[in-house]
């Protein structure tokens, strides 16, 4: 027999007797102390009876039963981050001028729009949906559509940002598009392949 098929056999009769040891260990060579976690156990008999130190299970309490009942719990205020607020949300409405599809050379294809709203005499940007989105709900959108909804205003600050819309009417047909939180209804893509 050559050496590299004494390797292998070796290797598989060594490789089944470790899946066979580990599958024939019962529970009763598991330490039944509660507070005393299984690998602390392994590395008290590796190094020595006295050099293992017990590991608080995962829900054992980190305190004292008595400190953690009086505990209250206070916000930290960290440097950087900003507290969350929900974004405010704002009807639109207007004549499309210009649509857009964002990233459709990659499979994305972001649709935005810029309306004119002839009452106010101002335009705005609306990000409604990926172009397959709108096809699936029948809901696309071309210059000179009548549009209208209720959309997020997620960025206050800077100038000429995008609205993201949470539900349109295209002509009178009514979509929705995001959910109350924001979350895009096209997220689990509906099956859409990759």
């Amino acid at each position: 027999m050559k050496a590299e098929k004494l390797v292998l056999l070796v290797g598989a009769a060594l490789g089944i007797a470790v899946l066979l040891a580990a599958v024939i260990v019962s529970d009763d060579v598991l330490d039944d102390d509660p507070d005393f976690d299984p690998s602390g156990r392994l590395i008290a008999e590796a190094v020595g009876a006295g050099a293992g130190v017990g590991t608080p299970g995962l829900n054992a309490p980190q305190l004292p039963a008595e400190a953690a009942a009086g505990a209250q719990m206070q916000t930290v205020a960290m440097q950087g981050l900003v507290p969350f607020s929900t974004a405010r949300t704002e009807r639109f409405s207007g004549r499309v001028v210009e649509v857009n599809t964002l990233g459709s050379d990659i499979g994305w294809g972001q649709v935005h729009v810029q309306i004119v709203d002839e009452a106010r005499r101002d335009t705005s940007l609306v990000s409604l949906a990926p172009t397959w989105f709108l096809l699936h709900l029948g809901c696309t959108v071309a210059p000179n559509d009548r549009i209208s909804g209720l959309a997020f205003r997620f960025d206050a600050v800077g100038p000429d940002v995008p609205i993201y819309a949470r539900s349109v009417s295209v002509n009178g047909r009514p979509c929705q598009l995001r959910s109350d939180e924001g979350i895009a209804l096209w997220s689990n893509r509906l099956g859409q392949p990759r």
